[in-house]
């Protein structure tokens, strides 16, 4: 099978990469599948468009409040509490270009635990901001991060600071990496303070995933050579993508299923979104190496929705707006209902950014 490596490939171009609330056309990107039509849905009470959840498109009797929580992931955080609950998942570097980092959304579904839990940073706290109402759970932040949730209001769960009782450690994981939270709690919390308000649906739902190969079968994302390589890799029987982690300390460097240890089922997400952005280093004092990762704009992104793959595009008009995407005939994308996760990535590559991505 032929391979595709898209480590610089998926340029964004000034007009993609333009400031808040652009209104430039969005040009024709590559060949694409024709849109999906509507699903077939039963008119039960259970499909109707306001049971459905927003994040998943799928029925859901209850909702909310809609949290997001930050989450490790270092090689010393492996495995991590939560990714196979999550409606959605964000994915993108956090220092040095090196380690990624996850948020978690959670509407409706309350697994136990989730962690570890490590601290915001500001673009994570953009994409929180795109969703209104939603409860952010981290353990402190950045100078930056902190700045961008007190500029905009976020409904913020600190367990440094305001929550205190909401998270605990434990004692078979070395510290900082053995912080986690009660999801049942947190939404308890969220709900006392700022009540349970529906979410607005902001993304389009097509029907589930056929059973039809997609065009590539495997999706490799090298964060960094060391010890963040990930894959995923598609499942016929599923119709959907598990997740793999290289392990270093494995023979040849094999790569690991990655379960849910709430539910000790495999990771299965219905739709993968390469989200293609300007990032570049964030000068502070401390030197820490800080990243900065562009969010109100426009730019290009690589769409498997299902087991269709599609050259699109993603446009944000700015604070407090959803970040939305599109096929390259400037339809909006419909999503395969189930879990989506978002990988943000850098739309160039240089000496200090090693991000790569391939399809075969």
């Amino acid at each position: 099978m032929r391979k595709v490596y898209l480590g610089s490939l998926v340029l964004a171009t000034a007009a993609f990469l333009a400031g808040c609330g652009s209104s430039s056309s969005v040009s024709q990107a590559g060949h694409h599948h024709t849109s999906h039509s509507s699903p077939r849905r039963n008119p039960s009470s259970s499909s109707r468009p306001g049971n459905l959840n927003p994040l998943t498109g799928l029925p859901s009797s209850s909702h909310g409040p809609l949290l997001a929580v930050m989450v490790e992931n270092s090689e010393y955080g492996r495995p991590q509490y939560g990714l196979r609950s999550a409606n959605v998942v964000y994915e993108a570097y956090t220092e040095f270009f090196y380690y990624s980092r996850f948020m978690l959304l959670f509407y409706g579904k309350e697994p136990q635990q989730v962690g570890p839990v490590r601290s915001a940073r500001p673009y994570f706290v953009s994409w929180v901001h795109g969703w209104p109402n939603a409860a952010y759970v981290h353990a402190g932040a950045s100078n930056p991060g902190y700045v961008s949730i007190n500029r905009d209001h976020i409904h913020n769960l600190d367990v440094d600071a305001n929550a205190y009782g909401l998270a605990y450690r434990v004692a078979y994981r070395q510290p900082p990496h053995n912080l986690f939270v009660s999801i049942p709690k947190a939404a308890s919390l969220a709900k006392r303070n700022w009540g349970n308000p529906r979410i607005a649906p902001e993304w389009q739902f097509g029907p589930k995933a056929g059973s039809t190969p997609p065009q590539y079968r495997t999706i490799t994302l090298t964060w960094n050579t060391h010890n963040t390589v990930e894959q995923w890799r598609w499942d016929t029987a599923q119709r959907g993508w598990t997740r793999w982690v290289s392990c270093p300390n494995c023979p040849n460097n094999q790569y690991q299923q990655v379960m849910g240890l709430n539910s000790h089922k495999p990771v299965v997400a219905s739709n993968i979104v390469i989200q293609y952005t300007k990032e570049a280093y964030l000068p502070d004092p401390a030197n820490t190496g800080w990243i900065q990762i562009q969010t109100h704009a426009q730019g290009k992104a690589l769409l498997i929705l299902g087991n269709r793959t599609y050259q699109g595009t993603w446009r944000n008009s700015g604070p407090g707006q959803p970040t939305k995407f599109f096929l390259s005939n400037g339809q909006q994308a419909r999503f395969a209902p189930g879990q989506t996760w978002i990988e943000v990535v850098p739309n160039s590559q240089s000496a200090a950014n090693p991000f790569k991505l391939q399809l075969q």
